[in-house]
């Protein structure tokens, strides 16, 4: 396969823009088809090290090491201290639909992968669900609730969508970073993951290689066609690694980081390359994959690392992609780049664009994260881990050290104005709990709306880990930071007192539902592993009542109902909460806001005037960030 492709590679690289990048036009022969529907159980063998290699190999992992130690001398973590979230405040809060793990179909037990577990997850409009991690792929149809693959195996594992065991001299190596996406115009999958071409661990320029597969059906145990993408296309003998995927409206992009072998992250760096590849190519299984080739990212000469494609609002738009980068490996920082290509993939002509943003407010390595029994998580470094873009406006997340508490925390930029970029940063964090891992995507319900639900992975030296999630409004308020999951055990997968904490997690808006979104995040259970812990969260005005939260059992008095003009609800409240007030229609869309309080323990009565409504059946709800204190049906005549 490698040596099919440098012919195409020694042809002149069209020069682009004012900088150092260039792309080639090239094709990609068809690997093989591969049908979930024909997998027998596999028994799941492979033989690996029980932590997956560190991303940037050891020198790397003793860089960020010796950074992190610096960190904790310079800044200590103060524990009750208030958090450092910049921006204002608003009491909405996203609503959790329905969340479960990721299980065997035969009992329910949660399904552990290799460490970390590296989130991926993608649904479809159909409600055909697919999470992935290493080294396996689980499915569930959200509207049957039923297990997708119950009726093949367990669970398929790379090694089947690989389709090794045809070969009776295949290796058991470890298939590893998988990335899952859902393309709402062609309604169907898109999954990568890294492997190795040979005998070998892909780790190295002679067996590197990443492998795209493209679903023919919105079913996933449906025919996939798989494409082999060669790990060292430039023959300076690197290999690939840190796969990431994004779509537009004819192309799906995939960023790779080139690494000389037996070398880290900070001196073993070659470059970050883009392999832009056609849609209609891959889901109709062509024969050859039509791609375009882009290198040579660089910043006045300086190369640009892991560049994070940027999402769009509605969902795939144009021929236009942008990116993310910034420097993730220094104590701290004020630049970003952003990064955008112009082209399609069969046209030889391409743009790219490379802009400086400066931020308003640092980013910084990220500490480790503390958890129980005495355990600790890695925080990798610096990287933008999440983006989206809503008109000119982008905005994206990635780990940071929050200073005025040594916590591990989030770091949430805005670019208001691609064409003219600068950065408003923010830190999200909590006087107690430690975050990590975010990921973030577009929640609103309008056109022209801003939403957006930010998730991610949190824990504590008394909380265990699990995930969590904070909304952030049109107008730049931030909602309080929701528990999604609490965890039940603090993780110790590995032994020792370092696990490692992510290096993803997953989050999809439903490209059907506007307002409503999927997540996949990191928890842990109670034989200390971890987990992957699934979600269905809503924007705050999309809630379908009686199956967000917990209704409070409370002592409940409406009076007159039906009612013309004024109407009044007697309730009790059993925690002092700060408790916010809405009506909503029958099918849970918010009609009015009715203000917030803090109310202390105790008997309360709401009242107010009915007399703006339209004749009909409306929803009267009083909700604090935990729970729905109640939800009562009134009749304005």
């Amino acid at each position: 396969m490698t040596r099919l492709l440098l012919f195409v590679f020694i042809l002149p690289l069209n020069l682009f823009a004012q900088n150092s990048a260039k792309t080639v036009n090239m094709e990609i022969p068809k690997g093989w088809t591969v049908s979930p529907k024909d997998f027998k159980e596999d028994y799941s063998v492979k033989l690996e090290q029980k932590e997956a290699p560190f991303p940037s190999g050891e020198n790397a992992k003793q860089h960020i090491h010796d950074l992190k130690v610096q960190l904790e001398k310079d800044y200590p973590k103060q524990y009750g201290k208030p958090n450092a979230r910049g921006g204002r405040d608003t009491s909405d809060t996203l609503t959790v639909a329905s969340s479960f793990p990721s299980s065997f179909w035969f009992n329910q037990n949660p399904l552990s992968g290799g460490t970390p577990n590296d989130n991926a997850m993608a649904i479809a409009n159909n409600g055909n669900l697919i999470a992935s991690w290493n080294s396996q792929v689980w499915g569930y149809n959200v509207v049957a609730d039923t297990y997708l693959f119950s009726s093949i195996s367990k669970h398929p594992s790379f090694s089947q969508f690989l389709n090794i065991y045809s070969d009776t001299n295949f290796t058991l190596y470890f298939p590893f970073d998988p990335k899952l996406l859902y393309h709402p115009t062609y309604d169907r999958f898109i999954l990568v993951f890294l492997s190795a071409d040979g005998l070998g661990q892909g780790r190295d320029p002679e067996t590197s290689e990443t492998v795209i597969f493209f679903s023919s059906t919105n079913d996933p145990k449906d025919e996939w066609s798989a494409y082999r993408i060669p790990g060292d296309p430039l023959t300076y003998s690197s290999w690939a690694d840190y796969p990431q995927l994004a779509m537009n409206e004819h192309s799906v992009y995939l960023t790779l980081n080139q690494l000389y072998p037996d070398s880290g992250w900070v001196e073993g760096f070659a470059e970050t390359v883009l392999w832009q590849m056609d849609l209609e190519d891959g889901f109709t299984g062509a024969e050859n994959l039509s791609t375009k080739f882009w290198t040579g990212f660089e910043y006045e000469g300086s190369k640009l690392r892991y560049l994070r494609p940027v999402k769009t609002a509605w969902g795939p738009e144009s021929d236009t992609m942008f990116f993310v980068a910034n420097r993730p490996f220094v104590t701290t920082n004020d630049s970003f780049f952003l990064i955008r290509a112009v082209g399609d993939v069969n046209v030889a002509s391409s743009q790219v664009d490379v802009k400086l943003a400066i931020t308003d407010v640092p980013y910084w390595h990220p500490p480790y994260a503390k958890q129980a029994g005495n355990q600790e998580f890695w925080t990798n470094d610096a990287r933008c881990l999440g983006a989206v873009r809503m008109g000119k406006e982008i905005q994206f997340v990635g780990n940071t050290l929050n200073p005025e508490n040594g916590f591990a925390a989030i770091y949430h930029g805005i670019i208001d104005d691609y064409d003219n970029p600068s950065v408003t940063g923010n830190i999200i964090s909590d006087s107690e709990r430690e975050f990590g891992f975010p990921n973030m995507d577009f929640v609103g319900t309008n056109e022209g709306d801003k939403d957006v639900a930010i998730f991610f992975n949190h824990t504590g030296v008394s909380t265990f880990a699990g995930n969590s999630a904070v909304y952030f409004n049109s107008e730049r308020e931030y909602g309080p930071v929701q528990w999604i999951k609490r965890g039940e055990a603090f993780v110790n997968a590995m032994n020792s007192a370092q696990e490692r904490w992510g290096d993803y997690t997953a989050i999809q808006r439903k490209f059907d539902e506007p307002g409503k979104f999927w997540v996949s995040g990191y928890w842990g259970y109670s034989t200390n592993r971890a987990g992957s812990w699934i979600a269905e969260l809503a924007h705050p005005d999309y809630e379908p009542v009686g199956i967000s939260q917990e209704i409070k059992s409370n002592q409940m008095h409406v009076f007159p109902n039906p009612a013309i003009e004024f109407v009044s609800f007697e309730f009790d409240v059993d925690d002092e909460a700060l408790v916010t007030f809405h009506i909503r229609d029958l099918n849970g869309r918010k009609v009015a806001d009715l203000g917030r309080d803090h109310l202390s323990i105790g008997s309360h009565v709401l009242s107010f005037d009915l007399s703006p409504l339209s004749a009909g059946v409306y929803i009267v709800q009083a909700k604090s960030v935990n729970e729905v204190i109640f939800q009562e049906k009134v009749v304005k005549q």
